[in-house]
C-alpha cells in the first residue's frame, strides 16, 4: 500500500487540540508577551504557530483503504459464485460492484500520499526558507526501508522453503531497486506472490525520490503547473500504450499511467496550503463520500480497467474518473472529525491506519501461511470463509508486531531529521 506516508495533517481541530489527544494543549492564539520572550507576528507562518502537522481522519480512512483492498484480492468478482450459493441476484450484483469498486482504493492511498508530503514540503520551506533534501530522504528511509526489505528478506527465505514461490534475481533487483512495478507493466508477474503489493510502494518511491527536488526550488505557480503537466503525461501516456495495443493489466502498473492522483494529491496540497480543513455540513460530506463511491463502481462495472476486454474509451474515462472519485472521497473524510464525524479520530481506529502499511504490506503472506495451513481443505464456502478469515487474523498479528518491533524504533530515529513535526506522536 500504498501505502506509504509522511504521515501529515492539521495541527489539532481547534483549541487545546494536537494530534490525536483532545486533551492536550495547543496554541490557541499567539501568546501574550513576556520579558524575554519574542513576540510572535501575526504574520508568522502557520507552522510557527502550531506543534504537529497531522491529521489523524486520514489514518483512519487508511485502515479502510486497507480493506477495500482486501476485499478486492481475497472477493470473486463475478456473480456465479454467489448465484451458486443460492444469493438473490441483485445482492449479488451489489456485491461484486462493490468488488470491483475496491480496485481504486489504491488510487486514493497515493492521492493522500502525494498531498501530506507536498503539504509538509511546502511547510518546511516556510519554516526554514528552503526543503532540506537530506533530511527529508532520511526520514523516508526510515519510515519505508525497513518494512520493504524485511518483506523482500521474507520473500527470499520463503522462495527456499516453497518453490512455486521463487525469487529471481532479475525481481530482486527491481524490487531492491524500488522498480518492482515495471515488472509487472512488463507482463512479468514475479512467483514469489508475497512482495506482490511492494509494486505500489516502488511507484510512490519514485515520486518521492523526485517530487521535493521540484518542491526546492518551484514557485506555487509552478507547482500548479507540473501537476497539471501530470496530468497531461497521464493522459498521453494511456493514448500511447493503447495505440501499441499494450495489455490493460500491464498499463495498470505503468507508473506514467498512474500519475492522475499524484497530481490531484499536490493540487489539494497547494490549494489547501496554511487553511484550516474546510467546515462542510455532514449531510454535504456524505454527498461527496456518495459521489466518490458512485464513481468508483462505475469504473469498476463499466470501464474495466484490469479485465483483458477493457475498451479503450474505458481506459481513457476510467483512470481520471477512478482519481476524481479518489478526491471526492478525500474531501468527504478531510477535517470530518470536525463535523460530525468524530469517530474518524477514534484511537483504535487511528492505530489500525498507523499499521495500514503492515497489513497492506504483509497481506499475500497472511493468505499465503493461511493456504498453507488449509492447503486444498476449503473448496466450500465455509470452510474458504474460515480460512480468509485465518488469513486476515495472521496479517493483523503480522502488521501489529512489525510496527511495534521494527517499525517503530525506526519511527523514534525519525524524529531527528523532522523541522516540522508530523504524524501522531510515537
Amino acid at each position: 500500500m500504498p501505502l506509504t506516508w509522511d504521515h501529515a495533517g492539521v495541527v489539532g481541530y481547534g483549541p487545546g487540540t494536537i494530534g490525536n489527544n483532545p486533551g492536550s494543549t495547543g496554541i490557541e492564539s499567539p501568546p501574550a508577551c513576556h520579558a524575554g520572550l519574542p513576540v510572535i507576528s501575526s504574520r508568522m507562518p502557520l507552522f510557527k504557530l502550531r506543534a504537529r502537522f497531522y491529521y489523524p481522519e486520514l489514518d483512519s480512512i487508511r485502515f479502510f483503504l486497507f480493506c477495500g483492498v482486501w476485499v478486492y484480492h481475497t472477493m470473486p468478482k463475478v456473480e456465479g459464485p454467489y448465484s451458486a450459493h443460492h444469493v438473490p441476484m441483485p445482492v449479488a450484483v451489489g456485491i461484486t460492484s462493490i468488488t470491483r469498486a475496491s480496485m481504486c482504493s489504491l488510487d486514493l492511498f497515493f492521492i493522500i500520499s502525494a498531498f501530506l508530503i507536498t503539504g509538509l514540503l511546502l511547510g518546511e520551506k516556510e519554516l526554514k526558507g528552503a526543503v532540506d533534501l537530506r533530511a527529508f530522504y532520511t526520514r523516508r528511509l526510515l519510515r519505508i526501508w525497513p518494512l520493504y526489505f524485511f518483506v523482500i528478506g521474507l520473500a527470499g527465505l520463503l522462495s527456499v522453503i516453497d518453490r512455486s514461490q521463487v525469487l529471481g534475481w532479475a525481481c530482486t533487483l527491481c524490487y531492491l531497486l524500488f522498480a518492482g512495478n515495471w515488472l509487472f507493466a512488463l507482463g512479468d508477474f514475479p512467483r514469489a506472490q508475497i512482495i506482490w503489493p511492494l509494486w505500489s510502494v516502488s511507484f510512490e518511491e519514485q515520486f518521492y525520490l523526485l517530487w521535493p527536488l521540484v518542491l526546492r526550488w518551484a514557485s506555487k505557480r509552478i507547482i500548479y503547473g507540473a501537476a497539471i503537466g501530470l496530468l497531461v503525461v497521464g493522459s498521453l501516456a494511456r493514448l500511447i500504450l493503447l495505440l501499441k495495443h499494450t495489455g490493460a493489466q500491464d498499463m495498470w502498473f505503468n507508473s506514467f499511467v498512474r500519475v492522475d492522483s499524484i497530481a490531484y494529491g499536490i493540487l489539494l496540497a497547494v490549494s489547501l496550503h496554511g487553511r484550516d480543513a474546510p467546515r462542510l455540513r455532514l449531510p454535504t460530506r456524505v454527498a461527496l463520500l456518495l459521489l466518490g463511491g458512485t464513481a468508483w463502481v462505475i469504473v469498476g462495472q463499466f470501464c474495466r480497467l484490469l479485465d483483458p476486454e477493457a475498451k479503450p474509451i474505458g481506459v481513457m474515462i476510467g483512470y481520471p474518473l477512478m482519481s476524481l472519485g479518489g478526491v471526492a472521497i478525500f474531501l468527504s473524510v478531510f477535517g470530518a472529525a470536525q463535523d460530525g464525524a468524530a469517530f474518524l479520530k477514534n484511537s483504535g481506529l487511528v492505530y489500525l491506519g498507523n499499521i495500514a502499511y503492515g497489513l497492506y504490506a504483509y497481506h499475500y503472506l497472511g493468505l499465503r501461511l493461511s493456504g498453507y495451513v488449509f492447503a486444498r481443505r476449503h473448496d466450500d464456502l465455509r470452510s474458504h470463509t474460515f480460512f480468509l478469515f485465518c488469513a486476515l487474523a495472521m496479517t493483523f498479528l503480522l502488521a501489529a508486531a512489525s510496527f511495534k518491533w521494527l517499525e517503530t524504533p525506526f519511527l523514534r530515529l525519525k524524529q531527528r531529521f523532522t523541522h516540522v513535526p508530523s504524524g501522531a506522536p510515537v
